[in-house]
């Protein structure tokens, strides 16, 4: 069978059209899966929102008030400070900065260990055992007294808690 011009140019126009649709189909399926890749990149805001909550716990943790605790949580006793005390308090709260202890191998000895303020898991292994890459003994050891984060990440430990050194 012989092909004539008006064949070949069908072809050719078929040809064209398949392309176009190719290329329109191509990219619907770009622009999906960049839809699918921001959304699923994008869930960080809810996460950095919990985050935010577990700060403000973390930080109603350490703040020094004072009161009695009831069921709706610290109820601060009235009592009047003068402006001046108020200032001193709030200069010596801008210059107390934590800083982590700095223990040395040997520091720590006893099958126990009360924390105090400015350790962490890491200094506490090296000064009981010499390296902190032994801090997971003692998270082990405490695992039902130690907390963690509303994101699960990394152990909390407050001053005044006795740990369990293995």
């Amino acid at each position: 069978m012989v092909e004539t011009k008006n064949d070949a140019t069908k072809k050719v126009a078929k040809k064209k059209d398949r392309d176009g649709l190719s290329i329109i189909v191509g990219g619907i399926f770009i622009l999906v899966l960049v839809f699918a890749t921001y959304n699923y990149f994008n869930k960080g805001g809810e996460k950095k929102e919990e985050n935010e909550k577990g700060a403000d716990f973390i930080e109603s943790i350490f703040d020094n008030k004072e009161g009695d605790i009831n069921g709706e949580g610290i109820k601060e006793e009235a009592e009047e400070k003068s402006s001046e005390t108020k200032t001193t308090e709030q200069a010596q709260k801008t210059e107390s900065v934590w800083v982590a202890t700095d223990y040395k191998e040997g520091d720590i000895k006893g099958e126990s260990y009360t924390v105090v303020r400015g350790d962490t898991l890491w200094e506490i292994a090296e000064a009981r055992y010499g390296s902190g890459f032994e801090w997971i003994k003692i998270l082990e050891a405490n695992k039902n007294s130690i907390g963690f984060l509303p994101n699960g990440s990394q152990a909390l430990i407050i001053p005044g808690q006795v740990l369990i050194l293995p």
